[in-house]
């Protein structure tokens, strides 16, 4: 730890290793408090109890990993559809393959869907509505009005689905790619062929309202 960092940052940042590997629910203080080199009554002083500590911990992740990857950092000076889907997808997918500080987010993301808690409705709140709300708004403009808005949320999760596969697959992604991360060329190419993909299916989908 460093020991410039006072004892609340110590224990944010031993917060976000611990939950990352271990879920809320099998993370425990003592170990957290090990970690950051803490007494546990410092949690108490600084935090209140165990969730008010994951609160804050999922929130300074969250803060580390959009600021590194930004969803719009990809946007050309005047985006189109794909642009903007290439965007996200190439900002989800490094967050997703860091191993370092700006990949724990998901790593804690995965954890609470694999088994969530009361942050949950938070986290969606927070975080997972509004960058959904990225590519909604331009999926929704470029679409024909009369496509159902049911058939634009199907669109947009088959969007964010092929993203989130590489981080809720986490236990299963070594044996479909072969390898735990990839390459700056990799994730590129990833992400061109997710906005190429999806490009495809929502033409697909505006030529069976127009045809």
């Amino acid at each position: 730890m460093n020991n410039n960092q006072t004892t609340k940052e110590k224990l944010i940042k031993a917060g976000c290793a611990i939950f990352a590997e271990k879920g809320y629910r099998d993370a425990t203080i003592s170990e957290i408090c090990e970690l950051a080199e803490a007494n546990i009554a410092a949690i108490n002083y600084h935090f209140g109890d165990k969730e008010s500590l994951y609160d804050e911990v999922w929130r300074h992740a969250f803060s580390i990993t959009s600021s590194t990857y930004p969803i719009d950092r990809s946007l050309p000076e005047a985006p189109e559809l794909k642009d903007y889907i290439y965007s996200y997808a190439f900002a989800i997918i490094h967050r997703i393959f860091c191993e370092e500080e700006a990949g724990l987010f998901p790593k804690l993301l995965h954890q609470e869907m694999s088994r969530p808690t009361l942050a949950l409705d938070r986290i969606a709140q927070e975080v997972l509505f509004p960058q959904s709300q990225f590519l909604g708004k331009v999926v929704r403009a470029s679409l024909e009005q009369k496509i159902p808005e049911e058939r634009i949320r199907l669109c947009m999760h088959s969007i964010i689905g092929q993203c989130a596969f590489f981080n809720f697959s986490r236990p299963l992604r070594e044996r479909v790619i072969g390898k735990k991360t990839m390459s700056e060329e990799e994730k590129e190419q990833l992400a061109r062929h997710i906005a190429s993909f999806s490009m495809g299916g929502l033409g697909a989908t505006q030529q069976e309202y127009t045809s």
